[in-house]
């Protein structure tokens, strides 16, 4: 259901069960933390992250009961997910084409550079499904607008591409033809930069930047888990 290549110096992880528009199970979840990792190991300059299949993902896959893993534990692979795409020191590229929803808009935020079809959808559709996205408060606005942010988590309502380029949860927007050649072209323009140039700037922006520590990501993931446990009250 996850693909994972490497050619040269471009790592390339393929979300590929299009039949479920590749709703991310568990299994999914650990097999692209994996992946994420074996991409900052191999050294490449460059990340894409796609999707096979009309959606790029509607997010954690919702209906599904993992059997001895609690709720705090799963909820917890958010957070490695997250980090370790901005453990990436070389330049991350999201392709996003069809819904991007929940953890799929996460990944658009977390990628050094996101592009979207013409027909993307993106949003934080948790509340939809009976969830308060804490983890997502908590990252949110230090990517976009707090007031936007907050709107975005409340109400849950889908995001075309247009407006998620607009309010920045896409970097820009191509014709859907023509995403595939936007990542490559966006690599070849960057291919000739000098490495450790764009690495420093990579370490710099993380280093300096203000997402939320652990402990703030950590205290959302807890209170979360011990809502759903309590019943939702």
């Amino acid at each position: 259901m996850l693909l994972y290549t490497k050619t040269d110096d471009i790592a390339r992880i393929t979300f590929d069960s299009p039949a479920t528009s590749n709703a991310i199970t568990f299994r999914m979840m650990n097999d692209y933390i994996a992946a994420l990792t074996a991409a900052r190991e191999s050294r490449a300059r460059f990340l894409l992250i796609d999707a096979n299949g009309a959606d790029f993902t509607l997010g954690r896959d919702q209906k599904e009961k993992v059997p001895d893993i609690t709720r705090e534990q799963n909820l917890t692979l958010i957070l490695k997910a997250n980090a370790a795409l901005r453990a990436f020191d070389g330049v991350s590229i999201a392709l996003i084409q069809g819904r991007a929803l929940g953890f799929g808009t996460g990944i658009s935020l977390h990628s050094t550079i996101s592009i979207g079809a013409d027909d993307a959808v993106l949003g934080f559709d948790e509340i939809n499904h009976g969830l308060a996205p804490l983890v997502v408060a908590a990252y949110a606005p230090y990517y976009i607008a707090p007031r936007i942010a907050q709107e975005l988590v409340i109400t849950g309502r889908p995001v075309p591409a247009g407006e998620a380029r607009a309010i920045g949860l896409l970097s820009r927007v191509v014709p859907r033809a023509e995403l595939q050649q936007a990542g490559l072209a966006t690599i070849e323009s960057l291919s000739g930069h000098l490495p450790s140039a764009l690495r420093l700037l990579r370490d710099y922006h993380e280093s300096e930047a203000r997402y939320p520590d652990d402990a703030v990501l950590a205290n959302a993931v807890q209170r979360l888990a011990r809502w759903i446990e309590q019943g939702k009250p």
